[in-house]
Order: C-alpha cells, then sequence, then structure tokens
C-alpha cells in the first residue's frame, strides 16, 4: 500500500460529474419494512502521467420498490513528474490503493455524491436520504 498517496499527484484536481440513473418503482406489496442497500465502486486507470477516478455510489432498496439511485463522479489527477518513475502505475490495483489512502480526493468525490443523492431524494417529497459520505467498506 502506498500510504503517502497524496504525495504522489499534483495539488491541481479536476473533478465531474460521471452520471445520474434515477429508476422509480411504482410499490407492488404493502409490506412495511424495506432495508436500503448502499454500494460503492472505485475504478482508477492510468492513462501517461493521469489517473482518472470515477467513483459510484449505487443505492437499491429491497424489496426492490420505491426507487434505484446511482450517481458517479470522478477525478482526474496528474502525478508529479518526479514521482512518475516510483511505481509502475499500470501494475498497481489503484482502486484498492484509493480505497485506503485516497482520502485526499475521495472525499470531495464523497461529499458530491452524498449531496445530490439528498437532493434527488428530496425531489419526491419525501425526506432527503443523507448517507454519510464515505467509501462503505466491501463485503466479502
Amino acid at each position: 500500500m502506498i500510504s503517502n498517496l497524496a504525495e504522489y499527484f499534483e495539488n491541481e484536481q479536476e473533478f465531474y460529474l460521471d452520471k445520474v440513473l434515477y429508476n422509480r418503482i411504482d410499490k407492488k406489496l404493502q409490506e412495511e419494512e424495506h432495508s436500503l442497500n448502499c454500494f460503492d465502486n472505485i475504478e482508477a486507470k492510468v492513462s501517461g502521467d493521469v489517473v482518472k477516478v470515477t467513483v459510484m455510489r449505487s443505492l437499491k432498496f429491497e424489496p426492490e420498490e420505491i426507487f434505484e439511485l446511482s450517481v458517479s463522479y470522478g477525478a482526474i489527477l496528474k502525478i508529479k513528474k518526479e514521482k512518475e518513475m516510483d511505481y509502475n502505475w499500470n501494475q498497481i490495483d489503484l482502486a484498492e490503493e484509493f480505497r485506503m489512502n485516497g482520502q485526499f480526493v475521495l472525499g470531495n468525490l464523497m461529499n458530491r455524491m452524498s449531496l445530490l443523492i439528498a437532493e434527488i431524494t428530496s425531489s419526491f417529497g419525501q425526506a432527503p436520504l443523507i448517507l454519510t459520505p464515505r467509501i462503505t467498506p466491501r463485503s466479502n
């Protein structure tokens, strides 16, 4: 693991909304309880001296009612010239590196995602879903 991951990238970061998918689902059954499942996925790709990190958060209810929602944000990071040769960036599991040590960029992405999810879920007249802006741990 690269514990000082932030030190390998320039301070300038480009953030962008990548994708939003929202599907309202008509209620089929009169069940009282629903559980909300939240899944986070991180992708990281290297292209030359640039790393593109994309985080997607997906929400689904069980049973499958109410709505489905997924939001993804991305960031473009430039590797510092003096650090380019420290690692073979194409051979590293960068998604896992960012999951473990990427709070310097994931914090911003997750904050934006949490805000957008709250805005979308409040748009149908209910209280907004305000989710913690942290990556959910991987389930094994």
